[in-house]
């Protein structure tokens, strides 16, 4: 089910954006006109990543430094462990994702 999340200039370049859709807490990416998103869990212990801090495309989760590279979700600290995605679209200006496809 493709769901409308917001504008697209509304995802701040190279950082994220927390969101909730249908319950479900997520964090977007932008990087130019490519946006990706995730489940807003660290794999490590499922606590919520969006408090961590962003540099240069990865985030590291604040509870216990876990690293993701924010253009693929995959987990720097074991290969195994990456972010849960979803797909993202963009129609226009405008950014949906699909939550039933993670």
């Amino acid at each position: 089910m493709w769901v409308e999340i917001t504008a697209l200039n509304q995802i701040p370049e190279r950082d994220i954006l927390k969101v909730k859709v249908e319950g479900i807490s997520l964090i977007l990416n932008r990087q130019g006109a490519n946006v990706t998103c995730y489940r807003n869990a660290c794999t490590h212990l499922e606590y919520p990543i969006d408090m961590g801090k962003v540099d240069n495309g990865i985030i590291t989760c604040p509870f216990h430094k876990y690293r993701f590279e924010l253009d693929t979700g995959k987990c720097l600290n074991a290969a195994s462990d990456s972010l849960e995605s979803y797909p993202v679209k963009i129609e226009g200006e405008i950014v949906f994702v699909d939550i039933d496809e993670s």
